[in-house]
């Protein structure tokens, strides 16, 4: 038996299900930026010095969805379990 190819399959699925098993709360952070920028654009006050210029020169990714999400912590919790059976079969 292969032991660090068996604890990385088991650390791959671990990180790999906590974005399975809540993607809304790595997604949601796009949302209150756009949500937040856009209030700052229709006249909000700021919240603290520069927080405009912060939101606008360091956008979160625009692409990441909470079903894009899913589907890439399957692919690791699949390839972790690959690895989980290679080293047991080993």
């Amino acid at each position: 038996m292969d032991w660090s190819l068996l604890m990385f399959g088991v650390a791959l699925v671990a990180i790999s299900y906590s974005g399975y098993r809540r993607p809304e709360r790595d997604v949601k952070g796009v949302v209150g930026w756009q949500k937040r920028l856009s209030e700052l654009k229709a006249g909000a006050d700021e919240k603290y010095f520069e927080e405009r210029r912060q939101l606008e020169a360091y956008p979160p990714p625009k692409h990441m969805t909470a079903n894009k999400l899913k589907r890439v912590s399957m692919l690791g919790m699949s390839l972790g379990l690959a690895f989980i059976l290679a080293a047991i079969f080993r």
